[in-house]
């Protein structure tokens, strides 16, 4: 899709749309947005010394302002754009997740009119759907332009025409949008069956490079499947049938896929995937992955916040006490199963020595490591901090407490 269309192309131009975007208050829009930005990790746990909100104002202003008047940014406002987006990369955002933040921003700015929006004016921008995310799309493309040039030292921006006509098409389809002819045909040219169900998918080829993965995604485009990269993998939808078989051939590939769900479960069954991936490429598995593999992790990367609270609860007493060499004797005694012969022999200390660092961390703690409900925290504890660094999007490290 072209990123500088036509200034009538997706606007609300003179009409009845116009008059209801008119009417919000961008104020209370961006608040809204920064609320839920504050639930998207990818958001959260990437350190930005900015000024978050008026970010989010420049952008929801960005997008009224083309809605509204039907101007698509100029020259100034895309240098502006580049500068933001400069800024993620310098800091070692990745793209990934830098594009993730964007796409969920263009869902969220959506829902948030919807939400705002009076009966009667809400009317309105149902009615008119395809304006606004016309608009949206366009905007989209746009920044993934200016990424690409902001990312150029990194050489993994996703280009190819195919893959932003499934990313668009991916996005649309989670965002429970109805199909229109616009999007028939982008499935045409993408060789993809509308056909619902659609079997959700992530996929990595490990210790390789974006290239790969834009290759990868071209293949599987080809053999059917919705497929687009997000860095150093590849997520989409595979029609009813789907032959993974060739693809599977290739050692270096590590897949995660459910089977077809409806079309409000999208988004999440794929944020679950990606987990599910990158759980799975740090143990070292290779082929068809399933979420029964690792559900502890899974479970602790469905509610981040509870599991940083439990690495806080086991570990926080002993980082206050500056006793890393406790820490380290609990990460021992949980990898071993609580057996304090083979803790010691790993460590390697005297079993003397296991019995009373075990005393002491106890006491510092108020955990009995003799305990089954203690020693389940452990286990969860530290199982979400070996896997947290990995995940994508990931809050890891979690924020300080008193």
């Amino acid at each position: 899709m072209n990123a500088h269309p036509p200034s009538s192309a997706g606007t609300a131009g003179d009409g009845e749309l116009r008059r209801v975007l008119e009417r919000f208050d961008v104020g209370v829009v961006v608040r809204r947005m920064v609320a839920g930005f504050g639930r998207l990790p990818a958001y959260t746990g990437f350190e930005w010394p900015v000024d978050r909100t008026a970010v989010v104002r420049w952008n929801v202003d960005l997008v009224l302002r083309w809605l509204v008047n039907g101007v698509p940014p100029d020259t100034y406002l895309r240098s502006e754009l580049h500068e933001f987006l400069r800024a993620r990369a310098v800091a070692g955002q990745p793209i990934k997740d830098s594009i993730l933040v964007y796409r969920r921003g263009a869902r969220m700015f959506w829902e948030t009119l919807l939400d705002l929006a009076g009966d009667e004016d809400r009317a309105v921008l149902v009615a008119e759907w395809n304006t606004v995310w016309s608009c949206l799309e366009n905007y989209l493309d746009l920044v993934v332009d200016v990424f690409g040039q902001a990312y150029a030292d990194q050489q993994d921006a996703p280009s190819t025409a195919g893959d932003r006509r499934a990313r668009a098409l991916f996005d649309r389809l989670c965002a429970r949008l109805p199909v229109t002819v616009e999007d028939r045909d982008r499935a045409a040219r993408l060789g993809f069956d509308l056909t619902e169900p659609y079997g959700p998918f992530t996929a990595r080829l490990t210790g390789t490079t974006v290239a790969s993965h834009a290759d990868l995604a071209s293949r599987l485009r080809a053999a059917g499947a919705l497929a687009f990269t997000e860095g150093i993998q590849v997520t989409g939808l595979t029609p009813a049938g789907f032959d993974w078989g060739g693809f599977l051939d290739d050692p270096r590939l590590v897949l995660a896929q459910d089977p077809p769900v409806a079309r409000d479960r999208l988004a999440a069954a794929v944020d679950g995937l990606r987990a599910l991936v990158a759980i799975a490429v740090r143990s070292g598995r290779r082929g068809r992955v399933r979420p029964d593999d690792y559900l502890p992790e899974l479970l602790l990367a469905d509610s981040p916040e509870a599991s940083d609270r439990i690495v806080r609860r086991v570990f926080g007493p002993l980082e206050r006490a500056d006793a890393a060499d406790l820490a380290d004797t609990v990460r021992c005694l949980a990898v071993h199963g609580f057996d304090t012969t083979a803790a010691a022999a790993a460590l390697p200390v005297h079993r003397n020595t296991l019995l009373y660092r075990i005393g002491r961390i106890e006491k510092l703690t108020g955990l009995s490591l003799r305990d089954q409900r203690d020693r389940a925290l452990v286990l969860l504890a530290v199982t979400w901090e070996t896997v947290a660094p990995d995940l994508p999007s990931s809050s890891w490290p979690p924020a300080a407490t008193d």
